[in-house]
């Protein structure tokens, strides 16, 4: 019972922090970096502010991960006799399209973290036409990985109530 409740504290803390840190990136961070008080810091500020929350982020997937499996196996569904049957119930295609969501957007995340990002950084001084590439492509898996962490977060309610929309 002790091991559910930390994995689902974990779980739920991990969750909110990953995706209020994206809507507080996109309330608060964006509008400031586009104020003219700041155009000189504008490109350092968003570039510091992406590495402090890149680190963040993938020990939040780290402890979405193993959470999720610890709730899993404490609620007895990664025994032989039960893995089958619950991945084909109605809850269980729920819950294997969250992990396929999470599984996107981990790809997503990596894509977005290690190549568009910086490659819009490197693209600034000496490549206008591929830096505005890549600075949309960025905004593009900013505002995807977005959405398929709502997605995700709507998914995970619906589960964890026992709702199917299956």
């Amino acid at each position: 019972m002790w091991v559910y409740l930390v994995s689902l504290l974990f779980h739920i803390l991990s969750a909110m922090i990953w995706l209020g840190g994206m809507i507080f990136y996109v309330i608060v961070v964006m509008p400031v970096i586009r104020n003219p008080k700041v155009k000189e810091q504008k490109l350092t500020l968003l570039q510091l502010t992406a590495l402090q929350f890149r680190k963040i982020s993938y020990i939040l997937f780290l402890l979405l991960f193993v959470s999720g499996l610890g709730m899993l196996y404490t609620k007895g569904y990664l025994v032989q006799g039960q893995f089958v049957s619950f991945f084909t119930s109605n809850i269980g295609y729920m819950f294997s399209l969250k992990i396929g969501l999470f599984l996107l957007l981990f790809l997503s995340s990596l894509y977005h973290d290690f190549v568009s990002g910086p490659k819009t950084f490197v693209f600034l001084e000496n490549d206008p036409v591929m830096f505005e590439r890549y600075r949309k492509l960025s905004g593009f898996f900013g505002r995807f990985n977005l959405l398929l962490s709502l997605g995700i977060t709507v998914l995970g309610i619906l589960v964890s109530r026992g709702v199917s929309v299956f």
